[in-house]
């Protein structure tokens, strides 16, 4: 994201099911470490994934990521590039263009309250048709009064698994 003559990075964690963004940093570098504490905030706040999919950027193969995934039971599947994964690709442009666009931050710190207020706005407010209309936050509870047989199924591609 560039603002003001620098580059800025997000990193968003998304629940593909749900549609809703679990874990989220803006970073003024592409170290690993941030990628780190966003998935940190989705597993503080969620159950671990039974399934990790990312690209294969040096962020996510970060031994201490990897090691994260591997102590909370999680199985890791990698695109073979960051343009297989369309689910972020898509949650990346629509913070950008639905929202970043729209508000127009001028510092990294206004950035940083935008990119968490849009966050916020997605998964409360932003419904999505493949969520009977329903926004990511409304969808979970619903399916969360459903019965396990009566639960919407999805199919979520990925190339491959690593155990």
């Amino acid at each position: 994201m560039p603002l003001n003559g620098k580059h800025y990075y997000a990193v968003f964690i998304i629940d593909v099911y749900t549609k809703k963004i679990v874990g989220f940093i803006v970073s003024d570098n592409m170290r690993a470490q941030a990628n780190l504490e966003a998935l940190k905030m989705a597993l503080k706040e969620n159950n671990a994934p039974e399934v990790h999919n990312s690209d294969r950027g040096s962020q996510y193969t970060y031994h201490k990521y990897i090691d994260l995934l591997v102590s909370n039971g999680t199985k890791i599947s990698m695109s073979l590039s960051g343009l297989d994964n369309a689910y972020a690709e898509r949650i990346n442009r629509t913070i950008k263009e639905e929202y970043l666009d729209y508000w127009k931050p001028e510092t990294f710190l206004q950035l940083k309250q935008c990119v968490a207020k849009a966050v916020k706005n997605y998964n409360e407010i932003r419904t999505h048709k493949n969520l009977p209309k329903m926004s990511p936050n409304n969808f979970e509870e619903y399916w969360s009064t459903l019965k396990p047989e009566d639960r919407p199924k999805t199919t979520i591609f990925n190339n491959e698994i690593n155990n």
